[in-house]
C-alpha cells in the first residue's frame, strides 16, 4: 500500500521570498496532476494552524515547506519531533507544536519533515528573488524524488 503524504506548505506571497512555500505547492500541484498521482495531498497557507492537526491525523507523512532566512545551502530537509505547543497565541504554530498537538488529539504520531527553501529577500511584494527561484528548482528535483521512495515504502 502506497504512503499517504500531506505538503503542508507556509508563508506569504506578498513578501517576495517568503512565498517559497506557496510556490513549492503549486509545483507540486502541478507534478501531481501530470503524473496522475494519488495519495499526495497539497495544501498552501500564511500560516499554521491547530486546525492542521485534522489533516494531519490522517496521513503517514507530512512535510512542511516554508522559506529560511538562516544558515541553509540551497534547502535543508530534516525530520521534526514533537515540541511544546505552548505559546501566547493559537493562530501561529510551528510543525514540532502541530505534531504534538495530533498526537494528543488524535493519537496519531505521522513522520514529520521540514523542508526548508533558502531565501534572499523579504520585501513587501510579490514574486521570488532570481536566487530563491533556483533553490526552489532545487527542492522540487529533490522532492520528487524523495515523495516517489515515500510513497513506494512498505
Amino acid at each position: 500500500m502506497r504512503k499517504s503524504i500531506l505538503v503542508q506548505a507556509y508563508g506569504n506571497p506578498g513578501r517576495r521570498d517568503d512565498g517559497l512555500g506557496d510556490a513549492f505547492a503549486q509545483r507540486m500541484e502541478r507534478w501531481i496532476v501530470a503524473d496522475g498521482l494519488r495519495d499526495i495531498t497539497v495544501d498552501s497557507r500564511f500560516q499554521l494552524n491547530i486546525e492542521h492537526t485534522a489533516a494531519m491525523a490522517g496521513v503517514d507523512i507530512v512535510v512542511f515547506v516554508d522559506a529560511s532566512k538562516g544558515e541553509v545551502e540551497s534547502f535543508s530537509f530534516e525530520p521534526v519531533l514533537p515540541g511544546s505547543a505552548h505559546s501566547f497565541t493559537t493562530h501561529s504554530l510551528s510543525p514540532s507544536a502541530l505534531l504534538s498537538l495530533c498526537m494528543e488529539l488524535y493519537g496519531k504520531a505521522p513522520l514529520v519533515y521540514l523542508l526548508q527553501i533558502k531565501g534572499y529577500d523579504w520585501e513587501f511584494a510579490e514574486g521570488l528573488s532570481p536566487e530563491a527561484a533556483k533553490n526552489l528548482e532545487k527542492a522540487v528535483i529533490f522532492a520528487v524524488e524523495r515523495f516517489t521512495a515515500f510513497q513506494n515504502q512498505e
